[in-house]
């Protein structure tokens, strides 16, 4: 994806190349828009961490209606102000002026700096793919940002001692506990080093204009992969021997499914010491995966890829993160879609994997002096400011997971009874989706290591396009993963 298409922060991150030692090492619960190649990547040792019992946050509870009742229920922190002017230097992400999130993080800047004249925040724009150097520049150097995006580091960047924790006097833990933020402690020291206020997850993405020749609605979808995959049939055209039009979609982006059917069965794909790869559960997950193509033929293996196939009208159903709503738009804006629950092999949760994201500023240990109280203050602003969190996910696809939080189901509603919703209604009636999957259950398995992601997709080339038998390639990268998961000690929650 160039950087004129980049979408938003979250989907570009997933994008980037991963290939420095440390920092390098992240990839997050969202798929990229591009999959990435299989790689030789050496795995970084890192040193172990705990896996405290995370608090989850859940969307059920208290809601706010605006803005302002959402700021009232936040409430506010006690600021400091410099007595002199102080410039702080902000790493962030990159993008056209355009960009949603870009837009929201200059209105939040600028609000910031009104509040606090004394102290001037420049921005410096870093590209995903530059990210990882630069931070390893600046960690040699001993000279960097004051401030940095989270950019899905949590764990590495406290690993690195690129970021500073949070204590009780920047961030009460009462506050923490009644606001619902997730907190992240990766380190054995047991420190606060992040808190995450809102997740991303997958849901399923439905052609209207497709199901409306059919004379079927939305609604109509079914809850079960079994009955799902019967129900698309009617919505797979093939001509002259090749699939014109798939049911459902989902080349380069099955092992992600895969991934998430594992967890629909209450099941688990690995831990800090062993995975879980050569399990009934994550047989059958494939067999479903082979079965859409063998058995429903509701999709085909030279078909066009995921996000293509559903863009360019040629899919009635796709599978993706909540991202690919900002995608849609900015790619193909004039498609008919809307946001429908996703299957499961019950018909009920738990839904699949989601992955927690946070205010986005983390204080960097290069920040000294009246440098670090005013990158403290901007931390602050940001964990404080009803309208910088509600905006900056509505901009990166993901729901607020904080108390409050919006009335998801009543956005819903509201773009229902709309006879031509806007793509932007669209991505926000989607978030409710999300958002009742994610009270019904999903599971936050903490750093997703490159590697990992790369297993994955040679277990889906192995399994669904060179016809390997399933118990014959689940021992081999079980194996794989034992080996990995022995070098490595990336953050896992218990969840995973």
């Amino acid at each position: 994806m160039t950087e004129k298409n980049r979408i938003n922060r979250r989907a570009m991150l997933k994008l980037i190349g991963l290939g420095s030692a440390g920092t390098a090492a992240l990839l997050s619960g969202c798929a990229q828009a591009t999959p990435m190649p299989p790689t030789d990547t050496p795995v970084p040792t890192v040193t172990a961490a705990p896996s405290p019992t995370p608090v989850k946050a859940l969307t059920i509870g208290k809601t706010a209606a605006t803005i302002e009742e959402g700021q009232a229920a936040y409430g506010w922190y006690q600021e400091w102000h410099p007595t002199s002017p102080v410039e702080i230097l902000a790493w962030g992400q990159s993008g056209p002026d355009t960009d949603p999130f870009m837009i929201a993080e200059r209105g939040m800047l600028d609000r910031f700096m009104k509040k606090y004249p004394e102290i001037k925040v420049t921005m410096e724009q870093i590209p995903g793919t530059d990210l990882d150097a630069k931070v390893t520049a600046a960690l040699a150097s001993k000279e960097g940002p004051d401030v940095i995006m989270e950019a899905d580091r949590e764990g590495q960047f406290a690993r690195d001692k690129v970021i500073r924790p949070i204590t009780e006097d920047i961030l009460p833990l009462d506050y923490i506990k009644s606001h619902h933020f997730y907190e992240v402690r990766p380190l054995p020291d047991g420190l606060l080093y992040w808190v995450h206020t809102g997740a991303m997850g997958p849901i399923l993405y439905c052609n209207k204009a497709l199901l409306a020749e059919k004379g079927l609605k939305p609604s109509d979808t079914p809850t079960t992969w079994d009955e799902f995959g019967k129900f698309c049939q009617q919505l797979t055209k093939i001509d002259s021997g090749q699939m014109t039009q798939a049911g459902f979609s989902f080349n380069k982006y099955a092992r992600y499914i895969w991934n998430d059917m594992i967890y629909q069965q209450k099941a688990h794909c690995y831990n800090q010491t062993k995975s879980f790869i050569d399990t009934p559960e994550s047989a059958n997950a494939w067999q479903m995966l082979l079965d859409f193509y063998d058995k429903y033929k509701i999709n085909d293996r030279a078909f066009l890829q995921f996000d293509e196939g559903f863009g360019k009208g040629k899919s009635a159903y796709s599978q993706v993160w909540t991202w690919f709503g900002s995608t849609l738009e900015a790619n193909y804006p004039d498609i008919d879609w809307a946001p429908v629950l996703y299957p499961t092999f019950t018909g009920q949760g738990p839904y699949g994997r989601h992955d927690y994201d946070g205010d986005y500023w983390m204080v960097t240990t290069f920040a000294q002096g009246d440098k670090e109280k005013a990158a403290w203050e901007l931390f602050k602003f940001s964990t404080h400011e009803y309208q910088w969190e509600v905006e900056k996910f509505n901009a990166g696809g993901n729901i607020v997971t904080t108390w409050p939080h919006p009335d998801y189901p009543a956005e819903f509603d509201r773009v229902a009874k709309m006879d031509k919703p806007t793509q932007l209604d669209r991505r926000l009636q989607s978030y409710a989706v999300l958002a009742k999957q994610f009270e019904g259950g999903m599971v936050f398995p903490g750093e997703v290591a490159a590697p990992f992601d790369n297993m994955w997709q040679k277990m889906e080339e192995a399994i669904l396009y060179n016809n390997k038998p399933i118990k014959e390639v689940l021992p081999d990268y079980q194996k794989q993963y034992d080996e990995m998961l022995a070098q490595t000690h990336f953050w896992i929650t218990p969840e995973a």
